[in-house]
């Protein structure tokens, strides 16, 4: 009788041990994070999805603003300086 309580407590011992080993090694992942990515997303054609969405159903041969007033954009330029002129490049 004896022995077989001593043989049951020496198993239970060791499937501990081996179960505490096993936890540890799961243990020692837990802090470690990992960014994987299957196919990696690029900006461009999120853009392009979000453009080709806005533009679905845009007719391109209307003017855009038909029948109001068109826009009067005034455009000024400086010259800073002239190089030389040379009637021979002209």
């Amino acid at each position: 009788m004896f022995t077989k309580l001593f043989l049951y407590f020496l198993l239970l011992s060791v499937f501990r041990a081996c179960s505490q080993t096993a936890a540890s090694e799961d243990d020692e992942y837990d802090d470690v994070t990992v960014n994987q990515m299957l196919a990696p997303k690029t900006h461009e054609t999120d853009a392009t999805q979000i453009l080709n969405n806005l533009l679905k159903e845009y007719d391109k041969k209307l003017r855009p603003d038909i029948g109001v007033k068109p826009t009067v954009i005034d455009v000024d330029i400086f010259v800073n300086s002239i190089g030389p002129v040379s009637s021979i490049n002209m």
